[in-house]
């Protein structure tokens, strides 16, 4: 056997074992938490695992097939009063681990991780992600060249107008733009569908470690999912995972009570709910727990210990967010309500996104996870300010306002405008960045929303909506406060990205003369 067909072998081995592992796991753990799997169930364990054996032997990895011989004899334990899940469970994730190291030991081209199926019926195909990624970085690069070519357009239409000549010419020239535009769209969006994976492949995860977390902690929970079928874009469905694990255990170690405290209080076992839903522009995730809720009164108290204090208008809750915040006295090894939620904030805002918190003491706590569609092209709004010129993305836009003297007022020194019977904190985004020493009362305020709160940001002029490509920024440019990344506009000008909730933290308060950014 030739290593080419050897290597394609391999690879579908790997794609189909990895199939089988999530559903023995989901089988599994319906079993661990009580649910009933029946005889039809444990038949089904049997039957992948015994193919696992027989699939390993055939592509040569022994290991893996003494393994799945001994999960075999495990599986027989269905029959007895005590089943042996949790080994079952422990050699899953043994064998999973033994997968991935075959896969990189043979250096195969289609990895576990980066291939997926597309459709069981005939003439289906298996795809790398790798090769859907360069498809997708090279529709990037037409929507640069669009950009560019769109506005190299405008410009001649400015200047065939100032020399009064005809534009039946580039009226042509537009319409034949226009076809361009809809086709590539079109295109734009069968490629990102290719990615576009269900929510149900994270489920699984979250539901091995609310498994795992309950057992850990002594507590019963039943965890519910909702939106499994909710299509979600292969980058965004990664950062999903690291954010979403992060609240799960949060959910399970510190928002649910202990068992005595629920026996006490008449709640019975606690409850994790994940559910799920996309519109037009945003992929929302919601994690519930029905726990004890957080109170407000204690987060304030800690950011007094810290010495922070809140700006007009700000959620406590959303001090939660901030690096090594916490409640908590002590950490523990599972979660804590400070690193594990700016890990958060940090993986939802590298994705463009942002993440809201609703609490209620005695009756439990929600955070919201708002993606966009896609990681990699995204709607924005460009602002102009000081001769520099910034992209905020569309989702955290609520308005866009003519800024006046008399809509802005000053309050111990911060700056907030009266929006809609509100006062808002208002930030100058040149002040902010470095290029004004004065904090603008006039041009134009956007509103944003990010974690709950609403913040007013001051910009010379509101250029109008782009699509762009997003870039990371420059491992040496660090993590500056505000920015999210970097993309290109049509001329080729390179932008800085802003942060929605990075921008939250920026203070609306003037700065000393002499320091960093200016002074009012």
């Amino acid at each position: 056997m030739s290593s080419e067909v050897f290597s394609s072998l391999l690879s579908d081995f790997q794609l189909e074992a990895t199939e089988r592992l999530g559903r023995l796991e989901d089988l599994l753990l319906t079993a661990a938490e009580g649910g009933d799997i029946g005889a039809e169930g444990v038949d089904e364990i049997k039957l992948q695992l015994h193919t696992l054996k027989g699939n390993s032997g055939i592509v040569g990895l022994q290991h893996l097939q003494s393994l799945a011989h001994e999960l075999e004899d495990l599986a027989d334990t269905f029959g007895t009063p005590s089943p042996e899940i949790d080994e079952l469970l422990q050699g899953v994730d043994r064998f999973r681990q033994l997968l991935e190291e075959s896969a990189a030991g043979e250096g195969s081209a289609a990895r576990t991780d980066g291939a997926t199926r597309r459709g069981a019926a005939p003439g289906g195909v298996r795809i790398a992600f790798s090769t859907l990624d360069s498809l997708v970085d090279l529709i990037g690069e037409v929507v640069i060249h669009r950009n560019h070519f769109a506005d190299a357009l405008e410009r001649l239409r400015a200047e065939i107008r100032e020399a009064g000549l005809r534009p039946e010419i580039l009226e042509t020239v537009q319409r034949a733009s226009d076809l361009l535009a809809g086709a590539f769209d079109r295109l734009r969006e069968g490629v990102m569908g290719l990615r576009m994976v269900p929510l149900r492949t994270l489920f699984r995860s979250l539901a091995r470690i609310v498994h795992d977390e309950s057992a850990r902690a002594g507590k019963a929970v039943r965890f519910e999912t909702h939106g499994g079928e909710t299509p979600m874009d292969k980058a965004l469905l990664e950062v999903s995972s690291e954010a979403l694990g992060h609240l799960v255990r949060n959910a399970i170690v510190h928002g649910l009570e202990g068992p005595e405290e629920r026996q006490r209080l008449g709640k019975g076992e606690g409850l994790v709910r994940l559910s799920a839903e996309a519109d037009s522009r945003e992929v929302r995730i919601d994690v519930l727990d029905d726990g004890g809720g957080i109170a407000r009164e204690r987060v304030l108290a800690a950011a007094a210990r810290r010495g922070r204090t809140l700006a007009p208008g700000e959620d406590p809750l959303s001090l939660l967010f901030l690096p090594g915040f916490s409640t908590l006295q002590s950490a523990d090894l599972s979660a804590g309500r400070g690193v594990g939620l700016a890990a958060v904030r940090e993986a939802v805002a590298r994705s463009g996104g942002r993440v809201e918190v609703f609490s209620e003491v005695g009756v439990g706590t929600l955070f919201r996870l708002r993606l966009p569609l896609s990681v990699s092209i995204t709607r924005v709004l460009l602002l102009a300010s000081d001769g520099e010129d910034y992209v905020l993305p569309l989702s955290a836009v609520v308005e866009s306002v003519e800024l006046n003297a008399a809509k802005v007022n000053e309050i111990n020194g911060a700056l907030v405008l009266t929006w809609r019977g509100e006062l808002v904190p208002l930030i100058d985004l040149g002040q902010c960045f470095g290029t004004s020493r004065d904090r603008r009362r006039m041009g134009h305020a956007v509103v944003i929303e990010a974690r709950g709160s609403l913040r007013a940001v001051a910009v010379e002029r509101v250029l109008g909506i782009r699509e762009v490509v997003v870039r990371g920024l420059d491992p040496l440019a660090g993590e500056p406060p505000g920015v999210a990344g970097t993309t290109i506009l049509g001329d080729g000008k390179p932008v800085l990205i802003l942060d929605p909730s990075g921008l939250m933290d920026l203070s609306p308060f003037a700065r000393r003369r002499g320091a960093a950014g200016g002074a009012s």
